[in-house]
């Protein structure tokens, strides 16, 4: 009878007797097509929606109100009841869901989901009871039914069902509180949720349990330490663990950073020997070649210039250092390195090699054979990772010999070829534009126009991609990893989504180093294939430089008078956009205030209740501090930043022993080598958001491709 009155219930909160699920080929809302084109004759068609993920509350409502027909009034619907029910707005919600799923049956299961939620949040127990069950029983497979499973008590169906689900996360950790010493949970985390922030207690528990485990549960565990920089206990738990040559590598590279390095030599041979055809293969005998006796170095690097000739340059460059630098073979050194540039003279080492020749020349004063060692550099390499910095320098000897033509090539080449460089940011100032000097940069703030548009991502189901797209990145995220469902080999496509996904969810810190991971991940040679497209994806650089925090920033900003692009560079360089977060020195938030340093601000400021884990707040005292410093040295924005990361104490000692003269030599010559970093990370940092996200900066840049 209950049961009965229940899906009465529930047929008048959908608003029909029989819930109206329609085909896939009937759903208004069209899926994209995969991000890969499928045939060569093919036009690619890609799902576009802009859901204005970065506007302020009331200006998304606005916008989402102003969309009239089609199938995006449809989506905006259910984005417009999603800001409803984060804002508790419950009525407001039940309205825009009103039969919403018999027009938009692909979130169907998703739009029952916002329903419960909008009745939990006004009380109404009843209906959100019936919508849940009603959500179970038509959609038994979405993630969205784990929802309700949490919400109704089905604990045991929801952690079978939906192991990877964020609630079985949240089930187990309650769970765990109530009985410690359940190893079925303690595995549940460590094989599921490896990410979890308290994980490595929960592996050392099951270590030191007397549980008999499987090897692939030893390798979950050898993952949480291994990512959590607990190399000694990675070893054991890899010694245990299944054999493949992702854990046969990581296993060796535990007990080298472990420093146990004679059963480290011993490991990595066998990684090789096991798995020759792997990308391991050849990682593991540079690693080799780190650990072994120079002599038996030289023979691991012979084996892979002989064997593995994509990696055959990174050798070579190797042991022309080990000839040069342990064996004391100058001679044999060159001639390796000649070897390296005549048979691998497009490669990164390469570049390197010239690069070093180039500054050689320019110490000595030759700077006209300096410029031509770059000249060669660019003609050779020109996308190596010293040819940025290379071009730079020498459109900088090139003006100091009066060139102002060959300069300003150089300059462009810089900004056209590697517009992500802080070395672009470098040349567009030397060229003149107005993106900020070392001097000025706080009162450089052209305008930023930020896209918030979204298309599909290259992996993950029809019904994930719509979540994206619609900016419903929580949903987006738990259907993601239900999919994945623990999946502990990733693909390079499964790697760019699961990064985009965790930023825009606001895991920025793994989400960032995933889609860093893609420019050094070893994979076999076709996925390593995809990886330059993947990276031409518009969600790649806008997941790197994302606008968390951005009203924020923009109020403290102004208020300081510090340009708001400079602010959110040194956020994404202190902390990743992760509010509580601390630092190894205990720094906290955003801005990565210390304590002491936060008790000063607050009385200088007259401030006696903070909270600096509060990113308003932290955005507050950071931004005061920034303007500290800059007020310290002039508006000297090098200065600023190198004082907020090293004091005012370092940097004033440095100014005062040297002076500035040249800023890029001052920079090139800071004695602390995490603030040299850090000055080029910032500001580099502050150029990529002027030049992706600035009209202005990206017109200029424009006019300089071919």
């Amino acid at each position: 009878m209950r049961w009965s009155i229940l899906l009465m219930l529930s047929a008048t909160l959908i608003g029909s007797s029989t819930p109206i699920v329609k085909s896939s080929t009937d759903n208004p809302i069209a899926v994209g097509a995969n991000f890969d084109d499928q045939s060569p004759n093919s036009v690619q068609s890609v799902q576009i929606f802009d859901p204005f993920t970065y506007f302020p509350l009331d200006q998304r409502l606005v916008k989402l109100n102003a969309i009239s027909g089609g199938s995006d009034q449809i989506r905006a619907r259910l984005v417009k009841a999603d800001i409803f029910i984060n804002n508790r707005q419950p009525k407001e919600a039940i309205a825009a869901l009103n039969q919403l799923e018999q027009s938009y049956p692909l979130l169907a299961d998703y739009i029952l989901y916002k329903r419960a939620q909008a009745y939990t949040q006004l009380g109404d127990r009843q209906l959100a009871n019936a919508t849940w069950q009603a959500l179970i029983s038509q959609y038994p497979d979405s993630p969205a039914s784990a929802e309700a499973m949490f919400a109704v008590g089905q604990n045991e169906q929801l952690l079978t069902k939906f192991p990877a689900h964020p609630r079985s996360q949240d089930l187990v950790l309650r769970l765990l509180s109530q009985n410690p010493n359940r190893v079925d949970l303690l595995l549940h985390l460590v094989t599921y949720f490896g990410d979890y922030k308290q994980i490595v207690p929960i592996a050392d528990r099951l270590m030191a349990s007397s549980t008999k485990l499987t090897a692939d549960q030893w390798w979950s565990i050898a993952e949480v330490y291994y990512k959590n920089w607990e190399f000694t206990k990675a070893a054991t738990a890899y010694s245990r663990a299944t054999v493949n040559p992702i854990t046969a590598y990581n296993y060796a590279r535990s007990l080298q950073r472990s420093d146990q390095d004679a059963t480290a030599i011993a490991a990595y041979n066998r990684v090789v020997q096991q798995f020759p055809q792997s990308p391991q293969a050849p990682r593991a005998l540079i690693r080799l070649s780190q650990v072994a006796s120079p002599q038996n170095a030289i023979a691991a690097l012979d084996r892979l210039i002989a064997n593995y000739p994509d990696t055959a340059s990174e050798a070579l460059a190797i042991k022309a250092e080990i000839l040069q630098n342990k064996l004391g073979s100058p001679q044999a050194a060159s001639v390796v390195r000649n070897q390296l540039l005549e048979q691998y003279g497009n490669s990164n080492e390469a570049g390197e090699l010239r690069w070093r020749i180039a500054k050689g020349l320019a110490k000595s004063g030759q700077l006209a054979k300096a410029i031509a060692a770059v000249d060669n550099l660019i003609a050779t390499s020109p996308n190596s990772l010293d040819a940025a910095e290379a071009t730079f320098w020498a459109g900088k000897w090139a003006n100091q010999m009066g060139d102002k033509t060959k300069a300003k090539n150089l300059f462009e080449f810089t900004i056209r070829e590697h517009p992500d460089s802080y070395y672009a940011w470098r040349s567009a100032t030397s060229l003149g534009w107005q993106v900020g000097n070392f001097t000025n940069v706080r009162y450089t703030a052209p305008a930023i126009a930020i896209p918030s548009e979204r298309q599909s991502l290259p992996a993950g189901s029809a019904k994930l991609q719509e979540l994206y797209i619609l900016g419903l990145d929580r949903d987006a995220r738990s259907q993601w990893l239900t999919e994945l469902a623990g999946k502990k080999i990733l693909t390079p496509k499964e790697v760019f989504t699961d990064g985009v996904l965790r930023v825009a969810s606001l895991d920025n810190l793994a989400g960032i180093r995933a889609l860093e991971s893609l420019d050094w991940i070893d994979v076999p040679a076709a996925q390593k294939a995809e990886i330059p497209k993947l990276k031409q994806h518009p969600a790649y650089i806008r997941s790197l430089y994302p606008f968390h925090y951005w009203d924020s920033i923009l109020k403290w900003s102004q208020e300081r008078q510090l340009a708001p692009a400079l602010v959110i560079a040194l956020m994404r360089q202190e902390s990743r956009f992760e509010a509580q977060i601390r630092s190894s020195a205990g720094a906290i938030g955003l801005m990565q205030v210390m304590p002491e340093t936060g008790a000063w601000i607050a009385s200088q400021k007259g401030v006696k209740s903070y909270n600096l884990d509060s990113p308003m707040d932290n955005i507050n005292f950071g931004t005061w501090y920034l303007d500290y410093t800059h007020s310290r040295y002039g508006n000297n924005t090098m200065l600023a930043i190198a004082s907020y990361n090293a004091g005012p104490g370092a940097v004033g000692s440095w100014v005062e022993s040297r002076g500035i003269g040249d800023p890029d030599e001052f920079v090139n010559n800071i004695p602390y080598s995490e603030t040299r970093d850090y000055v080029s990370k910032v500001l580099g940092n502050y150029w990529n958001y002027l030049r992706l996200y600035s009209p202005t900066i990206q017109q200029q840049i424009n006019t300089l491709k071919h």
